[in-house]
């Protein structure tokens, strides 16, 4: 009767653990995707906190090297991050002197680009086509219900109220965006600062509240010695596609005999870091100036063709194979971070998912619960 209870007990035992596990797994889940729309709604509240941090982490990542240099002539670290952005700020400063006149040239020739449109929207509508059919279809439908209608409720007013859009309001709005964009650079500046002047202070604390145990603190700094080796090579493969891009396009224009080609290579490398929006731009930009300077379209699609060319071998060829060895991520999966970031953050998403996903699955590759997150990244 004993070994029979016993042999019982472990079958109903058994049972529980079967029915547990399900269980177990379910709420697992649960808490997964809870706490993982949790982490998605806080990055989109705190976005104005979240980015400017991000950015000037970037910034501190790519100013290191210099920063480093200039200490070792024998400055304080105060001093020789104060000296490194300085002299960024006025290699930007002299770099947006030196393009002012070409500069100056195509907003200039903006307002003549739109009227170029206009006129040729214009005889587009007056060659008729299928456009024109519909257009003159929608008109005859029109008028049919109108005759349709009784004359009773023909004679009913239709009253509609339009607000007044005010000229102070677009001039406060812009004024107040403008402002914003000041406060949020200046934050970037002096977080960048504190950040190179602080040399590894941030990194020793992480350390030291990571855990008692010696093995924790080794993974902390192993972490974040892997985070720091890919940023660095995801911003050297950025800056050379930035070159690459900004040369071939700006030599491209030039043998055309486009205008202002520095400016366009210039606005190809810088807007080349962000995906698909900003060679987009550079490309229509580019068609219109084209447009009125050759009085020409078919000019002006073979400067937006050829800047679009540009684009397309960088995106195809250049960008996965630097970016990937930078990374070590598969393109089809920062396509998809591209794309979540952008949802949640706009262009500046789009600046910023690539590095925040090497930072995750540097995190993935070391911690043992995110494995299966490193495992989705890698290639």
């Amino acid at each position: 009767m004993m070994q029979d209870k016993a042999v019982v007990d472990d079958t109903q035992r058994d049972e529980v653990t079967e029915e547990s596990v399900p269980s177990t797994k379910i709420r697992g889940i649960t808490l997964t995707v809870i706490a993982t729309t949790l982490v998605v709604a806080v990055l989109w509240w705190a976005q104005t906190i979240v980015i400017p941090i991000v950015i000037s982490v970037l910034i501190s990542y790519a100013l290191d090297p210099l920063h480093r240099w200039v200490i070792s002539i024998g400055l304080s670290r105060g001093i020789s991050a104060a000296l490194v952005l300085l002299f960024v700020t006025a290699l930007f400063v002299a770099g947006g002197f030196a393009l002012r006149r070409q500069v100056n040239d195509f907003l200039a020739g903006v307002p003549k680009a739109t009227q170029k449109v206009r006129e040729l929207a214009r005889d587009l509508r007056g060659q008729g086509g299928a456009v024109e059919t519909m257009k003159q279809a929608a008109d005859d439908l029109k008028r049919a219900a109108d005759e349709a209608v009784p004359p009773s409720a023909a004679r009913v007013t239709k009253v509609q109220i339009e607000e007044p859009i005010l000229g102070s309001n677009l001039v406060w709005q812009g004024s107040m965006g403008a402002i914003e964009l000041a406060g949020q650079v200046t934050v970037v500046f002096f977080l960048v600062y504190y950040a190179l002047a602080s040399g590894d202070f941030y990194k020793r604390r992480i350390v030291s509240i990571a855990g008692p145990e010696f093995a924790q603190k080794r993974l902390t700094v192993e972490i974040m010695n892997q985070i720091a080796q890919q940023i660095e090579g995801f911003l050297i493969a950025r800056l050379i596609l930035t070159v690459t891009v900004g040369v071939a396009t700006g030599l491209a224009f030039w043998g055309m005999g486009v205008s202002q080609p520095a400016m366009w290579g210039v606005a190809a490398g810088v807007l080349n870091n962000v995906p698909y929006l900003g060679p987009a731009i550079v490309a229509a930009a580019a068609m219109l100036s084209a447009l009125v300077q050759f009085d020409s379209v078919y000019l002006a699609c073979v400067v937006g063709g050829v800047s679009v060319l540009i684009a397309c071998i960088e995106g195809a060829v250049l960008a996965p194979w630097l970016l990937g060895r930078a990374g070590r991520m598969e393109p089809g999966i920062i396509f998809l971070g591209l794309t979540f970031f952008s949802w949640l953050w706009g262009i500046w998403g789009l600046l910023l998912a690539v590095p925040i996903m090497i930072v995750v699955k540097a995190v993935g590759d070391h911690v043992e619960g995110w494995s299966a997150v490193s495992e989705l990244l890698k290639d």
